[in-house]
């Protein structure tokens, strides 16, 4: 059984970059500080995993869903490290989560373009595609809005071929 991902229609595609319309979802997020991308995810990974197995108020588990996906907040070390939630939820059904650090946010329809890529996800490599995506879609006359998605749809045992990582930046 493949792992829920959120839903999105394709409206362009260029190689490995594609112009994506998001269809909405829900995604438990967390805020943590950190040095980097990587190390923000192992930190709130912790927190959104503790909820989805049983740490909130119904003591509920919740479907592990993909990605996992982290957003640097322009000019800091804080990261907003998020689960997408799966899609027979509504804000109204999930359960409470116990830690309050833990936010619940309905994420609405908006588009994005993004990048796939395989391997691990050092700062080095992330900034390279950052720079390719942002080339690209400035090249494509598409103006971005917001910090770049980290996305990464592997447990950390999977080897880096064999990674999926994609990066996605809103489009005004």
């Amino acid at each position: 059984m493949a792992i829920e991902t959120p839903k999105y229609k394709v409206l362009q595609k260029d190689n490995k970059i594609e112009v994506r319309q998001y269809l909405g979802y829900i995604n438990a997020t967390v805020n943590v500080e950190s040095d980097s991308h990587s190390s923000a995810g192992s930190q709130g990974f912790g927190y959104l995993a503790n909820y989805i197995f049983g740490g909130n108020k119904v003591e509920q588990k919740i479907s592990m869903t993909a990605p996992v996906s982290s957003t640097k907040q322009e000019k800091t070390n804080k990261y907003v490290i998020s689960f997408t939630m799966p899609s027979k939820y509504s804000l109204d059904t999930l359960p409470k989560p116990k830690n309050d650090d833990v936010v619940l946010e309905k994420i609405e329809k908006y588009e994005a373009v993004a990048i796939k890529f395989s391997g691990y996800t050092a700062e080095p490599k992330l900034q390279k595609k950052i720079s390719e995506l942002k080339s690209w879609a400035k090249e494509h006359n598409l103006n971005l809005s917001g910090e770049p998605i980290i996305s990464r749809f592997d447990p950390p045992w999977t080897p880096g071929f064999l990674r999926h990582n994609e990066i996605s930046i809103k489009i005004k």
